[in-house]
């Protein structure tokens, strides 16, 4: 960017845009680049054919432990206290028995 002579004589490697190389030297570091990711290859049609062919593994949630039902007939359900504005719980009087 600070020199355009410079840069229009500069290739942009495919791996990594930082790097910054002579338009002449862009197949030797294309072939040395550190950013250069291993190609994986399809697999060969013979190989495959000769294995039998598998669908593939579908994703099973484990079973669900929880029982909300009983868990709320399990909870002895009392009558919740009345709503009074600005009144927390614990200011509300105890009954005496």
């Amino acid at each position: 960017q600070n020199n355009p002579q410079v840069s229009r004589t500069l290739a942009t490697c495919p791996f990594n845009a930082r790097h910054r190389v002579p338009r002449g030297h862009l197949r030797s570091h294309v072939t040395s680049c550190p950013d250069k990711l291993p190609l994986e290859l399809p697999p060969d049609p013979e190989d495959t054919a000769r294995t039998a062919w598998e669908p593939p593994q579908t994703w099973q949630p484990p079973p669900c432990r929880e029982d909300w039902d009983a868990e709320l007939s399990e909870l002895e359900l009392e009558e919740p206290p009345p709503f009074i504005l600005h009144v927390t719980k614990g200011d509300l009087p105890v009954a005496c028995h």
